[in-house]
């Protein structure tokens, strides 16, 4: 560390060579930037930009998740985080986001992915093995689960998809959402229909409108495909989450126009900015340039959405370590004006409590309060007519969604809820550059298997997956492992900063 850098916490990370745990050290530079250093015996001194900006990084960092300790049985510790991930009884965070790969099968090379898949005899996962998933997911959540996440592969290419889908919502799972490169249902109005009729959510990715950067990031040019996959979906009223990834340089200057088309379409229901991660097949050798943090992300949203979002209209996940996820919603207009971020009339503290049980906004009792002193709130401001608009959207909102003489039940409250309000999510994935296990033992998002185990999402792409002859034709075996300390703990609460 240099006379001109300051320490914020010391944590463990890994090296980006022999992936061997490795302290590392989080300071901010005399440019107000963010840096992880570490040293591998072996492999030398390493360095990753983690912020432009260290009053944020610092900021947002302090911030305490909620706790809500595993459920299910734990590894004992061995070697330490992250080897031991089962969970392992150091594990701090219960699954709010499942993850279920179910295929190696995939259409696509992309340049960009970042997982690997096995594509000759290609692993799909059975309904048994699927049912098993499900229940142990089940029992930990009590038996009701906001939403399962199934991933690939191309999920769309499984033989069984549709009975899977079935069989979440059997479950009583709210949401089930199924990752898509769009390239089959281009192919396939018959299957998108098939879809609606399941109430299934399609997790399309959408990283850009320019064909030249389409090819360089997805390694094919389907621009116009995707636009096909939208005008279906949106025809047949498919619910939608677009996930772009960003990349500084490629598409960062896109995002606004990717939130504008996601807030227009009716299909949509959330958008979920990824920012670039350097692991898998593809992502490990693609262009380190590119690499771009969280703040930048939120830096370009404000930029190029006109005011519409702004930094401060974004608030951390409760269910997971700050810097992994930010959040904001926005109101739509059902007379066509702009939508308007819930924090122009809710206090930051007021979303952060309403997001504390889910990932996503559910229509709880405690949203109806917040919105009910949402509209309290603006009355009092004043008479203009950016008030008038918005005391009137919040009033249409209540009202639909909590009607005083027949209340909705669960399936329609969500139903209403997320058509008149939309999300946007900016989700940091880590790779061995940026790896920290603070942030690993404080995930919400887990791969999950039938025997119960679940190994949170960034380290399984980082360590894990490539060790399955699932999806890789020669499994890389394991070196020595050695893990480390968490970090250093979080001691502040700063949800009003």
């Amino acid at each position: 560390m240099t006379a001109h850098e300051r320490l914020l916490n010391e944590t463990t990370s890994l090296c980006r060579t022999c992936k061997q745990a490795i302290p590392a050290r989080v300071v901010a530079d005399a440019r107000n930037e963010v840096w992880m250093h570490k040293r591998c015996e072996a492999h030398g001194p390493q360095s990753a930009r983690l912020s432009t900006n260290a009053e944020w990084y610092e900021r947002t960092r302090a911030i305490r998740p909620k706790s809500a300790p595993v459920t299910r049985e734990t590894r004992p510790v061995d070697k330490g985080c992250p080897f031991d991930c089962g969970p392992c009884e150091s594990h701090a965070q219960r699954i709010r986001m499942p993850v279920v790969t179910i295929t190696s099968a995939c259409d696509l090379d992309c340049p960009i992915c970042y997982v690997h898949n096995k594509n000759d005899a290609p692993f799909h996962m059975s309904r048994d093995e699927f049912g098993r998933v499900l229940d142990s997911l089940v029992r930990e959540s009590g038996g009701e689960l906001d939403l399962i996440n199934l991933t690939g592969g191309e999920p769309l290419l499984h033989p069984e998809l549709l009975s899977l889908i079935e069989m979440a919502h059997a479950r009583g799972i709210h949401r089930v959402s199924v990752c898509s490169n769009g390239v089959r249902l281009a192919k396939d109005e018959a299957l998108v229909e098939k879809l609606a009729k399941l109430d299934a959510r399609i997790a399309l990715s959408f990283d850009t409108f320019d064909k030249h950067t389409d090819r360089a990031m997805q390694g094919a040019a389907l621009v116009d495909l995707k636009h096909k996959v939208l005008s279906l979906l949106d025809r047949h009223g498919v619910d939608t989450t677009l996930i772009p990834v960003m990349s500084r340089g490629y598409n960062d200057h896109e995002i606004g126009q990717i939130i504008e088309m996601g807030l227009a379409l009716s299909c949509v229901r959330h958008l979920e900015i990824h920012t670039i991660t350097y692991t898998g097949q593809g992502g490990a050798s693609f262009d380190r340039s590119a690499r771009i943090s969280m703040f930048e992300v939120l830096e370009a949203i404000e930029q190029t959405t006109k005011g519409l979002l702004r930094t401060s209209d974004f608030v951390p996940s409760p269910s997971a370590h700050s810097l992994c996820y930010q959040i904001a919603y926005l109101l739509t207009d059902d007379e066509g004006g702009a939508p308007l971020s819930f924090l122009r009339f809710m206090e930051r503290d007021e979303l952060y409590a309403c997001l504390e049980d889910h990932l996503y906004l559910e229509p709880t009792a405690r949203l109806e309060a917040a919105l009910q002193d949402a509209i309290d709130r603006v009355w009092a401001r004043g008479d203009d007519s950016e008030s008038a608009r918005a005391l009137r959207m919040l009033d249409r909102l209540v009202r639909t969604l909590f009607p005083s003489e027949k209340p909705l039940d669960a399936k329609s409250s969500l139903r209403v809820g997320e058509r008149a309000a939309k999300a946007v999510y900016v989700h940091s994935h880590m790779d061995e550059d940026t790896f920290d296990t603070e942030r690993a033992y404080l995930c919400c998002d887990s791969n999950c298997y039938a025997d119960g185990k679940t190994i949170p999402v960034c380290n399984y792409n980082v360590l894990y997956r490539d060790k399955e002859p699932r999806f890789v034709e020669a499994p890389r075996p394991w070196g020595p492992r050695s893990g480390g300390a968490r970090s250093l703990p979080i001691v502040t609460d700063a949800r009003r900063s």
